[in-house]
């Protein structure tokens, strides 16, 4: 899988980008906030390398919102699923 063309992490993306044009934030000053590389947040919102969970927490927290609440966009699991071939492991009795 080619994680930067991926769909679930080019609607992460643009999540991002919408809440930063939103609140009227810079990258420089998330960055500064959140104590991580101008570059890590610049490759996440032009879609080029996926940073670590931890980044995107960090990045998150920096923005003033929960992350249950940031996670909180309409994306379609049921497509991607079968996009991506993932089967839901039965649970076992």
């Amino acid at each position: 899988m080619d994680i930067p063309n991926d769909k679930y992490f080019i609607a992460l993306s643009a999540q991002l980008k919408n809440i930063m044009e939103q609140k009227n934030i810079e990258v420089a000053d998330i960055a500064a906030a959140a104590n991580v590389d101008r570059k890590q947040i610049y490759r996440l919102i032009n879609n080029e390398n996926v940073p670590k969970i931890t980044t995107i927490v960090r990045i998150i927290l920096a923005l003033g919102l929960e992350p249950k609440d940031f996670f909180n966009f309409a994306f379609d699991f049921k497509s991607y699923s079968q996009e991506q071939k993932i089967v839901k492991i039965k649970h076992k009795t």
